[in-house]
């Protein structure tokens, strides 16, 4: 599996999501892919292929702090629909993980990969 694969794989996920609300992630995502005449493949999580291509796009999702005086690194985030920062419209945040500044951003955390690689 290739970052770009992995990407386009939660990019379906999230939208299988969106279609099927009321559905667990992994039960949408099925039923989604169903409904394009394909099988879902469910990922190892403990093999090397993934946690290579998870090194990858976690270091894609690194950043310098923009704070004065914080030589910290910033984190990307996924917000969650539900929660305050969801609700209003945020799908991502970048977090310092030394001083913990928070930026928010309407742009969906997989979409940030395509900016940044």
């Amino acid at each position: 599996m290739t970052p770009e694969e992995f990407i386009q794989r939660e990019k379906e996920i999230q939208e299988a999501i969106s279609i099927f609300p009321d559905l667990e992630m992994g039960e949408a995502y099925q039923k989604y892919k169903e409904a394009k005449g394909e099988t879902a493949e469910m990922i190892n999580l403990t093999s090397e292929d993934y946690k290579a291509v998870k090194t990858v796009i976690l270091k894609t999702f690194l950043r310098p702090c923009n704070q004065p005086g914080c030589d910290g690194e910033q984190l990307l985030e996924g917000v969650c629909e539900g929660c305050v920062e969801g609700k209003a419209g945020f799908k991502s945040k970048w977090t310092c993980q030394k001083c913990m500044f928070r930026e928010l951003s309407k742009k969906q955390y997989m979409d940030w990969y395509e900016e940044l690689k």
